[in-house]
């Protein structure tokens, strides 16, 4: 007995999502952003001298700053990129340059208007910026 019309769509139709949704998820290892860690190594091509980590999932970043960690939205689909609603924890820092380092950091973010992998890193840029990552490789219990 052979399945009614009506089943045969929605059987198809079942196929198609299923194979729609693992397409969207089959991205080339030396094209994906997502699910990495990335450690900030420079900024306008000077090298950066603070530890800094960006990790993108989906419509949502974070990281670590020098002092503080930090979330917010992500928008856009790569090469477009939008940062907003950056929530940063509050912990005390005694060095002002850490301090400042991380108020840069926090003020390009939302300037930056494009994201593209390069070779092995990761580049963002915005109208006056140009900002370098690379992998961070996990290093034992730390948090970053």
């Amino acid at each position: 007995m052979s399945p009614k019309p009506p089943m045969i769509r929605l059987t198809a139709l079942a196929a198609m999502l299923a194979l729609g949704a693992c397409a969207a998820r089959d991205v080339a290892e030396a094209d994906r952003i997502d699910g990495i860690d990335w450690k900030l190594i420079s900024v306008n091509g000077l090298a950066y001298p603070y530890d800094v980590s960006l990790r993108l999932d989906g419509d949502r970043l974070s990281g670590v700053l020098p002092c503080n960690a930090y979330s917010g939205q992500r928008g856009g689909a790569a090469p477009s990129f939008t940062a907003s609603g950056l929530d940063v924890t509050e912990m005390a820092c005694a060095d002002p340059q850490r301090r400042r380092a991380e108020a840069e950091y926090l003020a390009l973010l939302p300037r930056l208007t494009s994201i593209a992998r390069d070779g092995d890193g990761l580049r963002m840029t915005g109208p006056d910026a140009t900002l370098s990552f690379a992998r961070r490789e996990a290093r034992g219990d730390e948090v970053f």
